[in-house]
């Protein structure tokens, strides 16, 4: 069986995420296929005089009255200042940006990959500013205010995490999403390093109810393998694993812990239940389940020096893991667990 190696992505601590509207959908096509995503209010364009209301009361005071002169009828003068402001400024290269389609039906995730600057369609050569919206297939964004986009994942709405429709509901254009955090991180990877801990989520698609004991054989077993490994590192994090469930059929089960405890844990299972060798690079180290010893232990018996007691002994505890392992797979297989998407390539 050839074994692939998986370099595991490492989300900084302090990421920063954004919940970015769309003009009710209207921008998502050309925000997505353009790789950039835009602010309003484009009587406004100076990026440095608009920086310096963020520092001076007079200067914000100035910036309040001049906008009621150029927009009149905005009633809410004061959020639309604040959201331009945090656009061009609070808003940081590197940050995670969340958009989405008309209805909701779809989500973009991405990556901040510019400052602020002001869009020129007069001196762009780009062949697609001469094409309208009918030529286009989608309605084009006027908006002079943005940054460069790098799309990492589109999701649909029926595989987004639930816990996330209360954001899709934000009102506001921009909107903190850092308390969705970790339900972000696991919907772009289901398989990250943050924290310097190792998070894993498998995916449940069953539909009906799921049975008590098939959800404890799923996690008895699994933790029944990784103390078959005789490797200490991996003994000390166990008490360490923590997991967490949504599973509301369908949903998700997440393993969180130590990097050797966690990326041992799914080897075994995508060995054991899916056929699929994998090596994990977690922060330039590599875990593998061969080269920490794993399941043949038990096979590979020490030979001579082995007693007739001792070798019964290791052959029935080989019995057991093998019975674990046909749990563990039945339980997979019926809670309809998939392996996620990166071990399969």
């Amino acid at each position: 069986m050839e074994t692939q190696t998986l370099k595991v992505k490492e989300i900084p601590t302090n990421q920063q995420y954004w919940f970015f509207r769309t003009e009710a959908g209207s921008y998502y096509p050309d925000f997505y296929f353009n790789d950039y995503i835009a602010y309003g209010w484009d009587d406004f364009t100076n990026i440095e005089d608009l920086k310096e209301a963020l520092h001076s009361d007079e200067k914000k005071t100035l910036l309040k009255e001049e906008f009621k002169k150029r927009y009149p009828d905005e009633k809410r003068e004061g959020l639309a200042i604040n959201q331009m402001l945090l656009f061009i400024d609070t808003m940081k290269i590197g940050d995670i940006v969340l958009i989405p389609s008309a209805a909701g039906e779809q989500v973009a995730i991405g990556v901040i990959k510019s400052d602020v600057y002001i869009y020129d369609d007069k001196s762009s050569e780009d062949i697609d500013d001469i094409l309208d919206d009918e030529e286009r297939g989608y309605k084009s964004c006027p908006y002079l205010k943005r940054r460069k986009i790098q799309w990492i994942k589109t999701i649909k709405k029926g595989k987004l995490d639930p816990h996330l429709y209360k954001l899709m509901c934000a009102r506001n254009t921009i909107s903190d999403a850092s308390n969705y955090d970790m339900y972000i991180d696991r919907d772009m990877y289901p398989i990250y390093l943050k924290n310097g801990k190792v998070y894993i989520s498998l995916r449940v698609e069953q539909k009906e109810g799921i049975s008590a004991l098939c959800m404890s054989n799923l996690l008895s077993s699994s933790l029944y393998i990784l103390h078959s490994f005789e490797n200490k590192e991996i003994s000390s994090a166990i008490n360490s694993l923590e997991v967490k469930m949504m599973v509301e059929s369908p949903g998700v089960i997440q393993f969180i812990g130590y990097a050797a405890a966690s990326t041992m844990l799914l080897g075994s299972i995508s060995l054991f239940a899916f056929g699929a060798d994998i090596t994990f690079e977690v922060a330039g180290q590599k875990y593998s389940i061969h080269s920490n010893g794993a399941a043949q232990a038990y096979i590979d018996y020490k030979k001579e020096e082995h007693r007739h007691e001792e070798t019964m002994e290791q052959e029935k505890n080989y019995r057991k893991l093998d019975n674990q392992v046909s749990n563990l797979k039945k339980s997979l297989e019926q809670m309809q667990v998939s392996i996620p998407e990166e071990l399969k390539n």
